[in-house]
């Protein structure tokens, strides 16, 4: 069976988290990716989890209205160091699944080492050859970026970079 890949895609790729969800949007021509925004939905740790789930999905509606993307790459939870938010974490990246779903949003997930592997050439980069990796490739200049935006570039830049099938 032939999959048919779009020549153009709106792409909207996501570093789940319920603390900090890291984002960005972008188009993607043959390959070819060019940044249209990026950012952090940051929630309060005040709040009770499901008032932060509900902050998440309603930013994210927002950003899937004002860009229109048709697709969703997303890093999967491959190995969690802290046990404690492993549970939160899963629950909002389901959030983040189930509202990108709603809007018809074809999904794609890469592991941590996928998306190190296509942006730095090494599985076990760290944060700061990524970040490295991403500002030349993507040619962003020296601002701070939030981790969690740049890893949003990462997924976003493999997502542009691979070919395969939606998950739905």
């Amino acid at each position: 069976m032939a999959i048919k890949q779009t020549v153009t895609a709106i792409i909207l790729a996501i570093d789940p988290g319920f603390d900090r969800v890291g984002w960005a949007v972008g188009k993607s021509e043959r390959g070819q990716i060019s940044v249209l925004a990026y950012g952090c939905i940051q929630t309060s740790p005040r709040q009770t989890l499901f008032i932060r789930y509900q902050q998440i999905i309603q930013e994210l509606e927002q950003l899937i209205r004002q860009h229109q993307p048709t697709e969703l790459a997303i890093e999967s939870l491959f190995f969690f160091k802290n046990q404690k938010t492993v549970m939160p974490v899963s629950e909002a990246r389901g959030v983040i699944i189930g509202c990108c779903l709603k809007a018809n949003l074809a999904v794609f997930e890469y592991t941590p080492l996928q998306i190190k592997q296509a942006v730095t050439g090494y599985g076990r980069a760290d944060k700061k050859q990524v970040a490295k990796m991403m500002r030349l490739q993507l040619k962003l200049d020296d601002r701070p970026i939030i981790d969690d935006a740049m890893d949003a570039l990462a997924t976003l830049l493999t997502h542009a970079a691979t070919i395969r099938p939606p998950l739905r």
